[in-house]
């Protein structure tokens, strides 16, 4: 149905726009300078790219162009066409169809779209990729990692009205579709099988408040065909450091038969292994926008519900405009609330490995865990917006990121490729991230 739909965006434009002034094209374009003050620390605009930025100014995190093409076939049906070009999974430009659909004004308020459009998750998911549009150099990425999807392949209806004599707007948006491969490094991918939300929103004055739900279900699959994980970690020691790699579904829990040596291993194994698991987000923000002060909150949950861990994130910004200069400050926040899953080992392995786990210093956890990812971070940003000429505007962002993990699991955080073998927060020392940037749309 992805395709056909396609087809038949791509026949309506090609077809009907030399002949009519109803056809327009538009576009965006981002050039991006970026480096960290970390050798070994790279950092990346979403966690599908193979590299990053070090200490070396890199021009390709953040660079991107996007062309539109659109077509009003009536005044009620039209189609979109959006294809953008930035760096990827498989470190090159190769173009992708990131808006395919065809659109429906029922009435004044109710308008249909089938195909390819963006997955309403966050605030910003509309604009994600057009940076002009925001004030910031890119979406917050403690936030915004939370979930890289950007797409779904469905259908949606939107209503939009107002309250009364017109002071208060609303808009509600109902979605569902699937999205089939989103590619990572390596070639793995997550596949959505469904996903299905509901979006609401209010504008009153300078005040706009969201709301946002999606249900959907994932797997993650490696390159080689096979649901990730394919093992599992069995954590022995209160440190978290000491274990032992056990694979239930060929039957092997190191010591033995995983069927007497951990009976509950296949039913752990179900839950952390990432096969058709949830994958659902709830969204809330506030936008203050007066035209001169501004400041926007949002918030996100994640419940994932396997090796994935569900996790939390925030972010608060706020400025004012002096005519072309934009200042802002913002601080956000990630945490991903990491689960212990208790396996029942036989009595007599785990005195066993008890006595092993002394003998190497540490103690023995009460009851042994397999635990899923585990992350904490924050950032402080401050940057500056120039609108220096109509449609262009140069910024500059400095990114105050803070690793806070306490465990010793995770070596990296949201945005951060770690080539050391060192945790980052056991540095006790911020990764400093500097941006400049120059948007275009046209």
């Amino acid at each position: 149905m992805k395709h056909i739909f396609i087809y038949l965006v791509l026949t309506l434009i090609a077809n009907f726009a030399h002949a009519s002034d109803d056809f327009k094209i538009s576009g965006f374009a981002t050039l991006s300078a970026v480096k960290t003050n970390k050798q070994d620390i790279e950092f990346t605009q979403n966690n599908t790219l193979p590299s990053g930025a070090d200490d070396d100014w890199r021009f390709d995190n953040d660079t991107v162009l996007g062309i539109q093409g659109q077509y009003k076939v009536t005044d009620k049906l039209s189609g979109v066409v959006q294809l953008l070009s930035r760096r990827n999974y498989k470190n090159n430009y190769e173009p992708s169809l990131d808006w395919a659909y065809l659109s429906y004004k029922y009435n004044s308020n109710l308008r249909l779209r089938v195909g390819r459009f963006v997955s309403p998750v966050f605030l910003g998911s509309d604009t994600r990729n057009v940076n002009y549009s925001n004030v910031w150099v890119r979406p917050v990425i403690d936030l915004y990692s939370q979930a890289t999807i950007n797409n779904v392949d469905g259908i949606d209806a939107i209503y939009s009205n107002f309250i009364g004599d017109g002071d208060v707007s609303y808009q509600i948006q109902a979605y569902a579709g699937k999205f089939d491969k989103l590619y990572f490094p390596g070639k793995s991918y997550i596949k959505f099988h469904h996903m299905a939300g509901l979006v609401g929103t209010l504008q009153y004055d300078s005040w706009t408040f969201r709301a946002g739900y999606m249900n959907a279900q994932h797997s993650t699959i490696s390159a080689e065909g096979e649901y990730v994980p394919s093992n599992m970690r069995m954590l022995v020691s209160s440190d978290y450091q000491l274990g032992l790699t056990i694979d239930p579904q060929n039957d092997d829990c190191a010591l033995g038969s995983c069927a007497d040596i951990v009976p509950n291993a296949e039913d752990v194994f179900s839950i952390i292994q990432r096969k058709r698991r949830p994958f659902n987000l709830t969204n809330l923000a506030v936008v203050y926008d007066n035209g001169s002060y501004f400041g926007q909150f949002e918030w996100a949950h994640r419940e994932a519900r396997s090796a994935l861990s569900n996790g939390i994130a925030a972010y608060g910004m706020i400025g004012y405009r002096f005519d072309s200069l934009t200042p802002y400050i913002g601080y956000s926040y990630a945490k991903s609330l990491t689960e212990n899953f208790a396996l029942d080992v036989d009595a007599d392995v785990k005195a066993s490995l008890d006595s092993q786990v002394v003998s190497l210093g540490s103690q023995p956890l009460e009851q042994y865990v397999v635990r899923n990812s585990s992350s904490r971070s924050n950032t402080i940003t401050a940057g500056l917006r120039w609108d220096f000429y109509k449609k262009m505007a140069l910024k500059m962002q400095f990114d105050s990121f803070r690793p806070l993990n306490n465990d010793g699991l995770a070596t990296g955080g949201s945005g951060f490729i770690n080539r050391t073998n060192e945790v980052l927060s056991a540095s006790n020392e911020n990764i400093l991230v500097t941006t400049v940037s120059l948007d275009i749309i046209f």
